[in-house]
């Protein structure tokens, strides 16, 4: 393994860092194995489709989609990700999105009940708690499918291994199970239960420190020291052969069908 430059790892540590930023990031997928949760969502729409997005954030999904569907609203409670969402809708002259800040689930009721056909989440605020996932119901038409992606327990576990850090209570990784029964016991006819586990893999550890740093405030997980000696014992552990660091991917996709009759709590 080459030396690592400490200049390098203090100035990566030192810039400016947000969550979407970690999308600049070079990373090897094998993406014949894993097309993306996106356009699993986005073969779920049709023509008269209406969508909700619950934690928008940039809005991509439903910008890439939006030919697929008849309307669709993302919302999300940060200021700063509705700004992208608008800029990038504007940018791209899209008439049937709208993105709103609203607070979900304190919120919800801000919009029309029963007025969705899929309401879904990426790592948003649609988790195994009732009260969330009472509020998206709320939202969905009879019939209408539901879907969440959330972290999985074996996501990024190289790093959290070394660095011993865990996410923070609102961003806690969950079990495949444990959200599955969640769902069924508040209504939702379950149509997809699934764990998807990949390796991604970074050019080198300036790549993966990069993308750590636009992740970990996102997990409220504090940066280390430039001389720590976790990132060289990271780097030596997790460099293969051709000298990329190779990483653990994994999200839990749970999707089903709200049952007849089922609607939020008041």
């Amino acid at each position: 393994m080459m030396p690592i430059d400490q200049d390098r790892i203090r100035s990566i540590l030192c810039a400016e860092h947000s969550f979407y930023n970690s999308q600049n990031v070079t990373i090897r997928k094998d993406h014949r194995w894993h097309p993306g949760t996106g356009d699993l969502i986005g073969a779920q729409f049709l023509p008269s489709t209406h969508v909700l997005d619950i934690g928008c954030g940039n809005g991509e999904t439903l910008l890439e989609h939006s030919t697929n569907f008849n309307t669709g609203i993302g919302i999300d409670h940060d200021p700063k990700h509705i700004q992208m969402a608008q800029k990038a809708k504007l940018t791209r002259a899209i008439k049937n999105v709208e993105f709103l800040l609203l607070d979900f689930p304190r919120e919800f009721r801000r919009l029309p009940p029963e007025s969705f056909d899929i309401v879904f989440s990426q790592r948003g605020p649609l988790d195994d708690t009732s009260s969330n996932i009472q509020a998206a119901l709320n939202l969905l038409r009879p019939h209408g499918l539901l879907f969440c992606e959330l972290i999985g327990e074996l996501h990024h576990q190289e790093a959290r291994r070394c660095f011993e850090y865990y996410p923070t209570s609102d961003q806690m990784i969950r079990r495949v199970e444990q959200v599955r029964t969640a769902l069924e016991r508040n209504g939702v006819s379950i149509r997809l239960a699934a764990d998807i586990v990949t390796k991604w893999y970074y050019p080198n550890i300036y790549a993966w420190l990069q993308y750590q740093c636009d992740i970990w405030p996102w997990l409220g997980v504090p940066f280390p020291e430039p001389d720590d000696h976790q990132i060289y014992l990271f780097a030596e552990q997790n460099t293969i052969a051709t000298g990329e660091i190779e990483t653990t991917h994994h999200v839990i996709l749970v999707a089903g069908i709200k049952q007849q009759g089922t609607s939020a709590e008041e």
